[in-house]
């Protein structure tokens, strides 16, 4: 067989096992992340981590464990849209420019909520940085551990984190 054969069967057998590579199923439109999966799992992580296990916040308050946090892709979303809008802008602010408040975004994002929240931060290099610098802070760590929200939404634009939380309307 010449090399010209041999190099033609090797790329057609390569394009069919990539057609047949098993996939796993696709993601619904709850699952899919609109930020980086890895960077919004590790934060989904951290903060799960620390709700597992209670903990004192800054002012003293303590906060016994919390149920885990799921993400969503809504408030993923409203996150992920405040902190492009606050890098673009350049502002860092709970209150958009256009006077929506996170509670608004989260809103216009389809998420139908019975509680939420927000937290953000600003220069924080990783994603446990981030978290760790919202445990550090008096009313970012009560949201953190307030037993109240079930689902987070991370976003991340250069330097800006922005943390979604809440719990679906019954």
């Amino acid at each position: 067989m010449s090399m010209l054969m041999k190099i033609l069967l090797l790329l057609i057998t390569g394009a069919f096992v990539l057609t047949w590579w098993p996939r796993q199923a696709p993601l619904s439109s709850r699952d899919a992340l609109p930020v980086d999966t890895v960077m919004a799992r590790v934060v989904l992580n951290e903060v799960n981590t620390l709700r597992a296990k209670g903990c004192r916040c800054p002012g003293g308050k303590r906060f016994p464990a919390a149920p885990a946090l799921r993400l969503d892709t809504q408030l993923g979303a409203a996150a992920q849209a405040h902190a492009e809008d606050m890098q673009q802008r350049r502002y860092f602010s709970h209150e958009s420019r256009d006077g929506s408040d996170f509670s608004d975004r989260i809103t216009r994002a389809g998420y139908e909520w019975r509680y939420s929240g927000e937290n953000i931060a600003m220069g924080h290099p990783t994603a446990e940085a981030v978290v760790q610098g919202w445990r550090n802070s008096k009313g970012h760590c009560h949201n953190l551990m307030n037993p109240n929200f079930r689902d987070m939404g991370i976003g991340k634009a250069g330097a800006y984190w922005v943390q979604d939380l809440g719990r679906r309307a019954e």
